[in-house]
């Protein structure tokens, strides 16, 4: 829907595929670390603890971006990475693990269905890194429509992130910049 915007023409100088890639990839963390902001701020917090042998419980964890990610510790950012590196190469769907029965493919579902995600070949449109759980389009109008609308919300994700930090590193709310409800923000929702 905003078009290509190549003043300079280097659209056909390069090779875009992966530039297409990554700027997916990148969209759908900032829709995620958007998200997680916006729950954050509204008091939203997991039960349990995010480490028992520091004693840290997810409720415990400061609201602020960077706060919260000094807070983490350092097994916790490990585990992070371990992840999303399994969802970039496709290491987590090892077909004989077993998973949960009653989702998609029977007992080996959660793995098998593509949860983490199948590595990015050649052969596969840019971003289509979903297993057999994900939704396809038939529709070329559609399928076109859909991939505008995602890359549109991952670019606006991109900048309401940069934003949030922003506006913390100012030394101000990441969410209400200027001051919200006389000049603090509101409550949380959850609490």
């Amino acid at each position: 829907p905003l078009g290509v915007y190549d003043p300079l023409g280097l659209i056909e100088t390069r090779d875009m595929r992966r530039y297409e890639i990554m700027e997916i990839k990148h969209g759908r963390s900032a829709m995620l670390g958007f998200v997680h902001i916006l729950a954050i701020h509204a008091g939203v917090r997991l039960p349990g603890y995010l480490s028992q042998a520091a004693g840290l419980k997810f409720a415990d964890m400061p609201v602020g971006c960077f706060a919260s990610l000094e807070a983490t510790p350092t097994a916790g950012w490990l585990q992070i990475m371990i992840v999303t590196a399994m969802a970039e190469t496709g290491a987590g769907n090892v077909p004989d693990l077993p998973g949960p029965s009653g989702l998609a493919g029977g007992p080996t579902g959660l793995v098998k269905a593509g949860l983490l995600g199948q590595p990015q070949t050649a052969d596969k449109a840019p971003g289509d890194i979903g297993g057999e759980i994900w939704q396809r389009y038939a529709d070329p109008e559609e399928r076109a429509f859909k991939l505008n609308a995602e890359r549109n919300n991952g670019r606006a994700a991109m900048l309401g992130v940069t934003g949030c930090l922003i506006h913390e590193l100012l030394g101000v709310d990441a969410l209400y910049p200027t001051g919200g409800l006389g000049g603090a923000a509101p409550p949380p929702i959850f609490s």
